[in-house]
């Protein structure tokens, strides 16, 4: 305890000597009323901090020099950029926030960061009046000493004593050879244990006595006999000596098992490793030292556990281990195992480190609208290509901008990108199967600024299919415009815009009729201008219009039914000035969809040369004279008179005097009936037409086959009644 006493006397002594440094990223304004006040509150503020003499504050140029080097933007600056930015100026406590306009003055929110810590120690809000604004600035410098002041001191406090315990050793797996016995175990804690103690007996109830030490969650027990069994303990001991409690005991036994393979290389590739070897010469008539199977085990350098990462079939001698991490030492060492599953004694091992991701690529800066980038070309013979990837900060998601096909390619130009902006840039190379190595560290550069946006746009509507666009050229000689861009948009709340035309640069006007328009549909637009350099301004406010509403759906469509052959169909007219013609569609049974049958600048159409009884259904759509084209109508239907209904009941009325009779049709236009006779071939001949229901042929002996059908007034005729016969 008078130690712990000495220590945190001597840091006490240390704190009251040391002034931290500290510094100011420049307050943000969040509006343009905001922005008067920020630089004297900053400015104020940081003097305030100073006359404390709590600190050494770090002048702001420094300060803003290392944001510059960052490649940073005050507008986009996280938290974990202030920290980057603090550690590379040496600093101990940054100060950032932002400056809003009240009705009674300014709002100062301010937030005090902890550099090394990386913790946000303050973060308040602070109403700021003009006649005590030097008084409130001070009180704020007070709070942020103080706070501080207390971080200091929790940091101080002596912690508590912990008890502490050792975990065992677990998942114990024990397999043997003709002269060894090898056992392998977990730890869930492998940084806090300084070794493991091996407990050796004769008997699983012990007595067990010390037997070996390891720093590796493994140990192998040679030089034994064949046949020899024993029983084993295990525990972990900490860096601080303290043991854990001993394992149950394991048993142990040596038998025969096939010769190690021999491990003849290991290669290294991207993301990955290629591992050969050859089994070794076994005892020739002993088949339990013949392999009959492989199994590759593996760590890395900071690991001391060996895991068993795959076993194969004795046929295989080559093997790629994949999903690996770029920078990382991976040791390996094989072993070979019998029919019954033992296993030999571990081969050599054999390391390699996947193969490193590409250098720094060299982007330039100072370009309008696009940087190009180049870089060395990659030393690994398995690169087929490389993966340009982009981002707008340092820390930032990065995105896959290109991918380059061919290993021999060392540069690229990223275009299209916005004006003065910086950009990140990092590159990896990638074999078969698209496996990437780690990227590159990220580098910078920044694009060029923009010329003068056009003004004052207008956009006209009630146009059909198209809309015309009028400006003012703001620029002067000296920005060379040498074209204007339009961009459009349907007018949402995601006014999503897109590029869709171009005039020259002292052009004042454009018509959007490239391709035609949606009708009644309001669109939105903004241009911008383009020098020779290809730099574009910033875009105008948008302009909206909407088009030319289409003809109203036709009303009142109607449809005549049971008119023979045909249907006359009619609707109102519309009500616009302008239409030009209605179109008329059709669809009838078994018909997959409505087509269209006529035109008409009238409001009756008649459809002829209809099946009799045929189930139809129209539609009607406006065009007018500009073309456009109003929704199709409801349907309306309607049957054509169909034909009569088959003759029932024919008979025989008497063989011997040879009539026939039937029942009389249920139409009240049927005025007759058609008698058939069957000739050869089944051809029909027409025998009579009566009126009544029966009738008598002039042959008295003739075999014959007969059959009626009924007439109607429009002269159809129904099909055919089932036929009867004289014998």
């Amino acid at each position: 305890m008078l130690l712990l006493l000495g220590i945190a006397g001597s840091a006490s002594a240390q704190v009251a000597s040391f002034k931290p440094r500290l510094g100011c990223i420049p307050f943000m304004a969040t509006s343009l009323q905001a922005m008067a006040f920020t630089e004297n509150i900053s400015s104020s503020l940081l003097d305030s901090i100073d006359k404390t003499g709590h600190f050494e504050v770090v002048e702001r140029k420094k300060v803003e020099h290392f944001i510059e080097i960052e490649g940073q933007r005050l507008d986009n600056l996280n938290h974990d950029g202030i920290v980057r930015v603090g550690l590379k100026a040496g600093l101990d406590y940054t100060v950032h926030g932002s400056v809003s306009m009240t009705d009674t003055g300014a709002s100062l929110e301010v937030n005090l960061v902890a550099v090394r810590s990386k913790k946000t120690l303050m973060k308040g809000t602070f109403r700021i009046s003009e006649s005590d604004f030097t008084r409130q600035l001070q009180s704020i410098a007070a709070t942020i000493v103080e706070r501080v002041k207390q971080s200091v001191q929790e940091s101080l406090a002596v912690p508590e004593v912990v008890q502490v315990v050792v975990p065992q050793p677990r998942n114990i797996s024990v397999s043997g050879t003709s002269t060894s016995i090898r056992l392998t175990w977990q730890m869930s804690d492998m940084e806090q244990i300084a070794g493991f103690n091996i407990y050796r007996s004769l008997h699983p109830d012990g007595p067990f006595s010390l037997h070996g030490t390891t720093t590796e969650p493994m140990f192998v027990d040679d030089r034994l006999k064949l046949n020899e069994v024993f029983y084993y303990r295990i525990s972990a001991v900490n860096k601080s000596g303290i043991g854990s409690d001993l394992t149950a005991s394991m048993r142990g036994a040596t038998v025969i098992a096939p010769p190690a393979p021999i491990f003849l290389n290991v290669q290294p590739d991207i993301k990955g490793a290629r591992l050969s070897w050859r089994p070794r010469p076994g005892a020739g008539s002993v088949s339990s030292t013949v392999p009959a199977a492989f199994k590759i085990y593996r760590k890395n350098e900071s690991d001391n556990t060996l895991v068993m990462v795959v076993q194969l079939p004795v046929e295989n001698i080559e093997y790629y281990d994949g999903d690996l991490k770029d920078g990382i030492k991976y040791i390996y060492t094989i072993t070979a195992c019998n029919s019954e599953g033992a296993e030999s004694e571990m081969s050599a091992r054999l390391s390699v480190v996947p193969l490193h991701p590409p250098k720094q690529v060299r982007p330039l800066s100072n370009l309008i609208r696009r940087i190009p980038v180049s870089w060395d070309a990659y030393s690994g013979e398995s690169a087929e290509g490389y993966v340009l990837y982009r981002s707008e900060s340092r820390d930032g998601n990065y995105a896959r901008i290109a991918k380059l096909d061919l290993p021999a390619t060392v540069s690229y130009i990223d275009k299209n990108l916005a004006d003065n902006t910086t950009y990140w840039y990092r590159l990896s190379a990638y074999k078969k199967g698209g496996i990437e190595t780690d990227p590159s560290e990220p580098v910078y550069a920044k694009t060029r600024d923009v010329p003068p946006k056009p003004a004052d746009l207008t956009a006209e509507s009630g146009q059909p299919r198209k809309v015309t666009l009028r400006w003012r050229n703001s620029g002067v000689a000296e920005d060379e415009i040498t074209q204007v861009l339009i961009f459009r948009s349907l007018t949402s709340a995601d006014m999503k815009f897109e590029k869709i035309g171009e005039v020259r640069g002292e052009m004042t006007s454009f018509v959007d009729d490239s391709r035609p328009l949606l009708d009644k549909t309001s669109y939105s637009y903004r241009i911008c201008s383009q020098n020779s350099g290809g730099a574009f301004s910033p875009m105008t406010d948008s302009a909206a219009a909407t088009t030319k509403s289409p003809p109203e759906v036709p009303a009142g469509l109607a449809v005549k039914p049971g008119l023979l052959k045909k249907a006359i169909v009619s609707w109102q007219r519309n009500r616009e000035n302008d239409i030009k013609e209605y179109h008329v569609a059709r669809k009838q049974a078994g018909d997959p969809e409505y087509r269209e049958i006529g035109i008409t600048a009238d409001t009756v159409f008649e459809d002829i040369e209809l099946a009799d009884g045929a189930e139809v259904s129209y539609k009607v759509r406006a065009f007018d004279r500009d073309g456009l084209v109003s929704g199709y109508s409801d349907a309306v239907g309607a049957r054509t008179k169909p034909l009569p209904a088959r003759v029932a009941g024919l008979r025989v009325v008497d063989q011997a005097s040879r009539s026939l009779e039937w029942q009389p049709s249920r139409e009240k236009d049927v005025l007759g009936y058609v008698i058939y006779k069957k000739g050869f071939l089944g051809v029909a001949q027409k025998q009579a037409t009566v009126s009544a229901t029966s009738w008598k042929p002039s042959e008295t002996r003739e075999k014959a086959e007969y059959y009626v059908t009924a007439l109607d007034a429009s002269g159809l005729e129904s099909p055919p009644s089932e036929s009867v016969s004289f014998e």
